[in-house]
Formats: C-alpha cells, sequence, structure tokens
C-alpha cells in the first residue's frame, strides 16, 4: 500500500511539474535581444516610397528607392511612375568607402566633394548589429542612447530608434513609427534649411545587392577643385527645386 502511495506521489509531482513549466511559457526576451532586433533592422533593408525634398519655401515630392547593405547605402529620386519604368533617376547618392552622386539635372554636384555633407559615422555605426550590441548593449539598454566617435543616438524604451545627431556635418535624423512600430517615416535635416522626408510605402528587412556609383575620378587642378567645392550648395538646389517645381505645374 505504501509502495502503491509512493508511487501515485510521484506521478503527481511529474504531472505538477508539467503543468507548472506549460503554464509558465517560453521566456520572454532579454533586454539585449530586443535591443539586437532593432538594430538589425537598421543593417539592412530594401525600400521605397515618397520623398519630399525642400529648402525655405520650396519643395518638391518624388518617388524614391532606398536599399543599405552594412556600410553601403544607395539612395535614387525618381521623377514619377511606377520604379520600375521610371527612367533614370532624377538624383542617385551612394554611400560607402567613398561618397558619389549622379544627377542629369546638376550635373555639379558630381564635381563637388560632397563628403563632409554625408552621414558616413551613423553609417558605420549601422553596419554591424551584433558588435554594436557587443561593445556598447549594457550603456546603450541603461541610457537609451549613445554617444560615440561624436554622434548622439537616441532610442525609445523599446529601443526603436528615435533619432542621431552628427555635429561634423550638422545633420538630425528622426525616425517615426507607424501604431504597429513599423517604420513609416524618416526626416533628415540640416541647419542650411535643407530638408528630406521620406515616407515608406514599403520596406523589407533582406540584404540586397547595392550597386555603386563610380568613384569619381576628378582630374581638375588644385585650384579649380577648390573653386567647385566653394560653389554655393545652397543655390544649386534652390535652382533644382525651382526648376522641377515648374516642371510639376
Amino acid at each position: 500500500m505504501r509502495l502503491i502511495m509512493k508511487k501515485a506521489l510521484i506521478s503527481v509531482l511529474i504531472i505538477s511539474a508539467i503543468i507548472i513549466s506549460a503554464c509558465a511559457g517560453p521566456k520572454g526576451k532579454s533586454e539585449e535581444e530586443k535591443l539586437r532586433q532593432q538594430l538589425k533592422k537598421w543593417e539592412s533593408f530594401d525600400s521605397e516610397g515618397i520623398a519630399e525634398v525642400s529648402y525655405k519655401s520650396l519643395a518638391i515630392r518624388k518617388m524614391f528607392s532606398a536599399a543599405k547593405n552594412g556600410s553601403e547605402l544607395r539612395f535614387d529620386l525618381f521623377d514619377g511612375g511606377l520604379l520600375g519604368s521610371a527612367g533614370e533617376p532624377l538624383l542617385t547618392m551612394y554611400l560607402g568607402d567613398y561618397v558619389a552622386v549622379k544627377s542629369p539635372f546638376i550635373p555639379m554636384l558630381e564635381l563637388l566633394d560632397l563628403t563632409p555633407s554625408a552621414p558616413l559615422q551613423s553609417l558605420k555605426l549601422s553596419a554591424n548589429a551584433d558588435s554594436l550590441v557587443a561593445l556598447y548593449g549594457e550603456r546603450i539598454i541603461r541610457d537609451k542612447k549613445l554617444e560615440l566617435n561624436g554622434v548622439t543616438i537616441n532610442f525609445n524604451k523599446d529601443y526603436l530608434l528615435d533619432s542621431v545627431w552628427e555635429p561634423e556635418n550638422k545633420t538630425q535624423m528622426k525616425a517615426l513609427y507607424n501604431s504597429k512600430g513599423d517604420l513609416s517615416e524618416l526626416v533628415v535635416t540640416s541647419i542650411d534649411n535643407i530638408s528630406l522626408r521620406m515616407s515608406f510605402d514599403k520596406i523589407e528587412y533582406v540584404q540586397p545587392q547595392i550597386i555603386p556609383l563610380p568613384k569619381p575620378e576628378l582630374s581638375f587642378s588644385e585650384d579649380a577643385l577648390k573653386g567647385l567645392n566653394n560653389l554655393n550648395l545652397e543655390s544649386l538646389l534652390k535652382e533644382f527645386l525651382q526648376y522641377k517645381k515648374e516642371g510639376q505645374k
């Protein structure tokens, strides 16, 4: 009788343990895992939507495609129609080991050194999420912020990227999300009143093939290069926006 009761007690304990384990369910994600999951989204993606480029009172809205893979990024601005049939982009910018621009409407841009204006530090920081978490995960989890190489990156309580500030080129990037926590808009502003607002129609977290623009090979003299780089970029952009705005009428 005692043997039967002992076996029954063991069976009850085993069943109870199984029930308790089942009720407990899988463990929730750690803070580090949550952070890594969000940072991975900025590591590589392919996207398209509507971009609004503005300077003071001038603004144009055009279709765009933006693709990033590691430390490479390509942005294309199209005049209209479906991306697959939009023809040659109005403007293409490639960021990687170098910065290159192609624009049939502002060919002078292709001659300028735009490296100081490009967010290369932010691009490098977002290239490897695992490395970023391993080196600075504890700091980000504690402060919801990371200051590194002069760049300040802010996160919200769910580790969604909130904003990035690069003092070297005085540029700020602000990320906006929908109610589901999906990226809906990206706003890039600078102190010279130039801004870019990207509204995403589609974004896929894949590893796209980035087709780089040819590396600029300028054969001008030093004096000629200085003259080109002293060109008023704001005036060129203003002329471009005014031209495209009139073309939309």
